[in-house]
């Protein structure tokens, strides 16, 4: 189990009816003795501040402050969002320096800018900061992407149990049996819904499968379709080969191409191309090159029989 939060009027030494005058000098006094620059390779010193942080970006925020005052997460009440922290703000009441340039606090100091790292995944750990989210890829075949239906999904890294999600408890109140009751996982699977006529690079949201917080992250899946053999993507179009004996071309045919319906007009060269509206995915057009091939026509026919008018070649 994780450890529990501290107490931030605790970690600050200063008394809960602190003002917020007071709760900022004993945060500046705390960082400026514990600031890793005077304590190099000083491991508790790094803790220390670490808290000191933690504890002042809590109690600066009235909001934040006052569901402290309600006993934070044991309240029961609603976690506010952590998420819209300034540390800017924050360490330069302390009187530390900042660069936050690139959207991530770098104060030329290698162990100070790793701690921030830790400091935002034990806040998170702790529910003081929601979670990441996390990427994940899934590849699925073709007459799947078309079809729609369900397919399972591994998560990457450790992320939120996906059987309690997060709550630690199965349904009978105790710890869950697959995370042992610490809310978090390594390589959860999951299943997933494919949407029918689901594009090639479409991003699926997993609500709160993501890293561990308040609230868990999500977990975003990005699609992948195995395209069948001689089938190429060119823009929004599908375009494949369809082989058919010259029988066939000069008195025209119907069958099926990857699940499209495909009517061969009499008389159609070798190389023509026929479009099927709606032929390839989420409606997109199949586009069809029609190729003279006596043996691989002669296959294709036979598989349309042995399934029936309309089977797949």
């Amino acid at each position: 189990m994780p450890d529990a939060p501290r107490d931030p009027y605790a970690v600050l030494g200063v008394e809960r009816t602190a003002t917020d005058a007071e709760i900022k000098a004993a945060y500046r006094k705390r960082a400026m003795r514990d600031h890793p620059d005077r304590n190099p390779g000083d491991p508790a010193a790094e803790e220390r501040f670490k808290a000191a942080s933690e504890a002042y970006a809590t109690l600066r925020d009235p909001q934040k402050r006052a569901w402290v005052d309600r006993g934070g997460a044991a309240s029961g009440g609603t976690t506010p969002d952590f998420g819209d922290v300034d540390w800017r703000t924050v360490f330069q009441e302390a009187d530390l320096r900042v660069d936050l340039s690139e959207g991530v606090p770098r104060t030329g100091n290698a162990v100070f800018d790793a701690l921030f790292g830790a400091m935002g995944t034990v806040m998170r750990q702790q529910g003081l900061l929601p979670g990441e989210d996390v990427q994940a890829r899934v590849r699925i075949p073709w007459d799947l992407a078309r079809t729609g239906g369900t397919t399972t999904v591994r998560i990457p890294g450790v992320a939120t149990c996906a059987v309690c999600r997060g709550s630690r408890l199965d349904d009978t109140g105790r710890p869950c049996p697959a995370c042992g009751g610490t809310g978090k996982r390594r390589g959860n699977r999951v299943e997933v819904r494919i949407p029918q006529g689901v594009r090639p690079g479409t991003v699926l949201r997993l609500r709160g499968l993501g890293g561990v917080g308040a609230p868990p992250g999500d977990a975003r899946v990005t699609v992948d379709v195995a395209l069948p053999p001689g089938v190429e993507r060119v823009g929004d179009e599908v375009h494949a080969d369809l082989a058919v004996t010259p029988r066939e071309a000069r008195r025209g045919t119907r069958t099926a191409l990857h699940g499209a319906d495909v009517v061969v007009p009499p008389g159609t060269p070798d190389g023509a191309t026929l479009r099927v509206p709606g032929g390839g995915l989420a409606g997109d057009d199949l586009v069809v090159r029609v190729r003279h091939a006596v043996w691989r026509g002669l296959g294709r026919w036979v598989r349309d029989k042995m399934v029936g008018e309309g089977g797949t070649s």
